[in-house]
């Protein structure tokens, strides 16, 4: 594998065979030696698409339950979640500035939880009361502003209640609209598997490895857009950077925010970005956190240019 990245063997040398090399070969072959390196062997290429695929059509109103179940998060490896509508992270909600969301929202486990969003809107709706088991309540916001937004459970122990998998994501789009993009959403969080407030694996949306078995997949020279978040517990900071390319970065993601460039993104626990791109040449550019630990058990992925 390093052959082929670094050419050290000199027949790998010519562009269409390595190409060739590098399309036949194991995908998870340079991404680390941790068990996150790998997922389920259960998974295919479509598992994470209700997930990945940024939706097209608005979310003005949607039932959110909170709901128990083991999950595999890697080759191997199972733990207890706590999830929105049975997936971590939860539904992708999307919307228009200014748009009324409306969510009925259920508690079917045995504890205490609730729904909070990040962004701007009444203090009435913040969602940091805790809804009993068995409980229901309905959250009414006003989207905004343009740009993502992560929502998660804000009942005590935070740390806890996120950690298990109660996190997901709110787009806002701009009522002027966005320009046509490959879109995708990507959220990088931790699996504290043994419950010892650290994290043995790292994903994104949820799976270890996933991508780097089943890469995103856009064409050569399309306009891509990432709408990424840092949703990670016990992690001070994590990252997002691109192998081989730069990238238009709006920091904070915040569609009004200023236009940077960078090919790493730093994110603190909660903090998220808009990233826009193309990819000129055909191949397969690697994407993972510059914190290296998080790469090699779990966050390393590819993007295939085809």
């Amino acid at each position: 594998a390093y052959a082929l990245i670094n050419d050290y063997d000199p027949a790998y040398r010519d562009v269409a065979t390595r190409l060739k090399r590098s399309h036949s070969m194991d995908n998870t072959v340079m991404l680390g030696t941790g068990p996150g390196a790998r997922p389920p062997s259960q998974v295919d290429g479509s598992t994470l698409d209700g997930l990945t695929l940024a939706p097209n059509e608005p979310t003005r109103e949607i039932e959110i339950e909170v709901v128990e179940r083991e999950a595999l998060v890697a080759e191997g490896v199972t733990m207890a979640q706590w999830t929105f509508n049975g997936t971590a992270p939860g539904p992708t909600i999307r919307a228009t500035e200014g748009e009324t969301v409306r969510v009925y929202f259920k508690n079917k486990t045995e504890h205490p939880h609730n729904l909070h969003f990040h962004g701007s809107h009444s203090p009435l709706m913040d969602g940091w009361e805790p809804i009993p088991p068995g409980g229901e309540t309905i959250y009414e916001i006003e989207a905004g502003p343009a740009g993502v937004h992560p929502y998660h459970c804000h009942t005590p122990p935070l740390n806890v209640h996120v950690a298990k998998g109660l996190f997901g994501t709110l787009i806002v789009d701009p009522k002027e609209g966005l320009a046509p993009a490959r879109e995708f959403v990507l959220m990088l969080n931790g699996w504290d598997v043994n419950d010892d407030g650290f994290n043995e694996l790292y994903s994104w949306n949820g799976i270890a490895g996933y991508y780097g078995r089943f890469p995103l997949k856009v064409e050569v020279g399309e306009p891509v857009r990432l709408y990424v978040t840092n949703m990670t517990e016990y992690e001070p900071v994590g990252s997002f950077h691109l192998h081989a390319q730069t990238f238009d970065v709006k920091r904070g993601g915040m569609w009004k925010s200023l236009t940077d460039h960078a090919d790493t993104v730093g994110l603190v626990q909660g903090e998220r970005a808009i990233i826009e791109f193309s990819l000129p040449e055909l191949g397969r550019y690697m994407f993972h956190p510059h914190q290296h630990h998080m790469a090699a058990n779990g966050a390393m992925g590819w993007i295939a240019a085809i």
